[in-house]
């Protein structure tokens, strides 16, 4: 989200930080820089919050915590934020989206906050699917990668995907409309992060493709590490989803554009003081780019 404020509008995005005895102080500085306003909460008797990822064929991914999660509760949001937030990004289970929305309506029942939901990879399963049917009641965007929709459905996507001849696209869409319908809610946003393949959105009257940035034929050279690609497209769909009014497939190319940085390099993207990114094009440019290839492939 923070590529599409630049300072010093780039305060309006908040962050909250849980601080262990281990925190790194370069992760420090480096939030700093972007010029968000933080909250920091300090936990002397705990590890800082460390992941593991693991990467296998066709975008498989594997994720452990190295330390048990400081979760992020809504009570850590004082009240400013509760009353002038426009969108929330959560990414938890479906137990944990459902209490943190609650929490939010319960300390200020006027909140026009909208949420977007990114479940957690290891509890998209089909012994859940129906608290996530019940979590995404409550939210405005549920976004799994394509990997886990099929998981919550009790399907392995790759099986799924020998039975459609290898149609990738068409085993994305039918995950899509199985899981759509089992929300049975017509306002909800479906949005499925499909990697290399861009995004696939479902609402009641839209189904639609948009493309990655970097096309993984011909740009190969710019996807350096894809760790942090799933949830900075989350963080650029937030901030698509406040400047478009919600059209959800425009959302999409500002998620597209967002990952596009975080996957240069190993590591988050270098920010310089003139608000260049990565040195490269900036967002709009690069957003631009995005939608007359959109267009041209349509």
């Amino acid at each position: 989200m923070r590529i599409w404020q630049p300072s010093p509008s780039s305060r309006k995005v908040g962050y909250i930080v849980q601080k262990g005895f281990d925190y790194p102080k370069k992760i420090g500085d480096q939030l700093n820089q972007l010029d968000v306003t933080l909250i920091s909460k300090h936990h002397s008797d705990k590890h800082t919050t460390h992941g593991i990822n693991r990467f296998g064929a066709n975008d498989h991914r594997d994720f452990e915590y190295k330390y048990p999660i400081i979760r992020t509760t809504a009570d850590d949001y004082p009240d400013s934020w509760i009353s002038s937030m426009k969108i929330v990004h959560i990414i938890s289970s479906a137990e944990r989206a459902i209490e943190v929305v609650d929490e939010w309506r319960q300390r200020n029942p006027q909140s026009q906050a909208q949420f977007i939901w990114e479940p957690l990879p290891w509890t998209c399963l089909p012994e859940n699917f129906d608290q996530i049917c019940k979590a995404s009641q409550k939210i405005d965007i549920i976004t799994p990668n394509h990997e886990e929709i099929a998981d919550m459905l009790g399907h392995k996507f790759d099986e799924l995907f020998l039975k459609s001849n290898k149609n990738f696209k068409q085993t994305v869409e039918y995950c899509s409309q199985e899981l759509f319908k089992a929300i049975n809610r017509p306002s909800i946003t479906l949005v499925v992060r499909a990697s290399k393949y861009g995004a696939f959105i479902k609402t009641k009257d839209i189904m639609e493709w948009t493309p990655a940035y970097w096309n993984w034929e011909t740009d190969q050279q710019h996807v350096v590490d894809v760790t942090g690609a799933g949830n900075a497209f989350c963080g650029g769909y937030a901030a698509g989803w406040i400047q478009t009014e919600k059209d959800p497939v425009q959302s999409a190319l500002y998620g597209a554009v967002s990952a596009s940085y975080v996957v240069e390099q190993i590591g988050v993207p270098s920010l310089s003081k003139d608000e260049q990114w990565n040195q490269g094009l900036n967002p709009m440019e690069r957003l631009n780019l995005l939608k007359k290839k959109w267009t041209i492939n349509q």
